[in-house]
């Protein structure tokens, strides 16, 4: 597991810190380096930037039910699509960015499951 200690506790600054920022470096302490997209204008009806470029970032999509540690987490939180991403760090805890918040760890609670609409595990 990525030493993620650095990634909490950052101001949400589109585009910056955000969602797809966090994944990209906490992947970037498990040595994978994936690339950086702009970012949709309109956060509230635009797609999700990790489910369109997923498969070229060479993640697979699995069962909710087989999640694991270091997977990616798509949800749908007050948007259209969705376009939220978390990484699972198991035992019930997600690392994530939210919308004009601090990055943060926080439980996998009943809401975060409910809005969880994919999941996602970078192959090897």
């Amino acid at each position: 597991m990525a030493n993620y200690k650095s990634l909490v506790g950052r101001q949400w600054l589109y585009g910056k810190f955000d969602c797809y920022t966090i994944v990209r470096d906490y992947y970037k302490l498990l040595g994978i380096f994936m690339p950086d997209y702009e970012r949709p204008k309109d956060l509230i009806t635009s797609k999700s930037i990790f489910l369109d470029q997923a498969k070229n970032c060479n993640f697979e999509q699995i069962d909710f039910e087989k999640r694991n540690k270091n997977d990616v987490l798509i949800m749908k939180l007050g948007t259209k699509n969705p376009m939220h991403a978390a990484i699972f760090l198991g035992n019930d805890r997600i690392l994530h960015q939210k919308y004009k918040s601090l990055s943060c760890i926080e439980n996998y609670n009943a809401y975060y499951r409910r809005s969880t609409k994919a999941v996602f595990r970078y192959a090897k």
